[in-house]
């Protein structure tokens, strides 16, 4: 079980995926992210959702709305538990990234990106995303700390970056 770390949620405990490729972002680093993100509003995307626990933190710290996308089929159906326990609206698609982001019309005030730790198109991904983002919006990116990217081919401003253990946390600022 995880633990939602601050908000209306606070203390309510969610379900992990328990899947081999799924990897859970522990309450402490989301609770370090969180903090570094200070205001937390409008629509957020949790892209590569697995439980569901950034959008579902980001919901009880006051966004408005939350989409979450895993093609996981176990990662979807936790996302749903974990929202019809809390009793939280939000959208939740069974499908790749690419396949979501091809069909998707919608614009985001935060997006988390948490892939598993063998993706490649970090900089695609993220070049991507510049489609579906509200003037002034945020990407939140962890990824394995050992992994490099060519900020060169990034159309975003570096932030923040911290390492936390195993895993490297950026944030992006989009203007």
């Amino acid at each position: 079980m995880l633990k939602i770390h601050s908000g209306i949620y606070k203390g309510q405990k969610i379900a992990r995926v328990h899947s081999k490729t799924t990897k859970e972002t522990a309450s402490m680093v989301r609770e370090a992210v969180f903090n570094s993100l200070f205001k937390i509003s409008g629509h957020v995307l949790d892209l590569f959702a697995g439980s569901g626990s950034y959008g579902i933190t980001a919901i009880s710290l006051g966004a408005n709305k939350a989409t979450f996308v895993d093609n996981n089929f176990k990662a979807y159906k936790t996302v749903n538990s974990n929202l019809e326990k809390l009793n939280i609206k939000a959208d939740v698609f069974l499908s790749d990234y690419q396949t979501f982001l091809n069909k998707n019309t919608t614009k985001f005030d935060l997006i988390f990106l948490d892939p598993p730790y063998n993706f490649k198109n970090y900089e695609q991904l993220l070049n991507e995303l510049s489609n579906h983002l509200n003037e002034n919006a945020k990407i939140v990116l962890e990824i394995d700390k050992k992994t490099q990217l060519n900020n060169d081919e990034i159309n975003f401003n570096k932030s923040k970056e911290k390492v936390y253990g195993s895993k490297k946390v950026i944030i992006y600022d989009c203007l």
